[in-house]
């Protein structure tokens, strides 16, 4: 006769490894449309005021540094230092 060999143990839809990818694979998008453009977006505040522009992060670069320095801002780095704030006080300065 024939044996009916058993299935293999199908993933429940909300299982971890069908929605986050967490199980030793590198997470992939499934759909088929372009992710976003920046994947982070940050907006600095001296106390109660924003300063500067909000950075978006673009989704090419996986890391952001945000650092006191005066280097032109762009990709993957944030430098506060060369934002200017007529409003900045003492306590904002130290």
């Amino acid at each position: 006769g024939s044996r009916s060999h058993p299935q293999p143990p199908q993933h429940h839809p909300n299982h971890c490894c069908s929605t986050h990818g967490c199980c030793d694979r590198p997470l992939k998008s499934t759909s088929p449309l372009p992710g976003p453009e920046f994947w982070c977006s940050i907006a600095y505040f001296e106390q109660d005021v924003q300063v500067g522009e909000i950075f978006k992060v673009p989704s090419s670069c996986p890391t952001v540094v945000v650092d006191g320095y005066v280097d032109p801002s762009g990709g993957a780095r944030f430098c506060l230092g060369q934002l200017s704030n007529v409003q900045r006080c003492a306590a904002s300065e130290r």
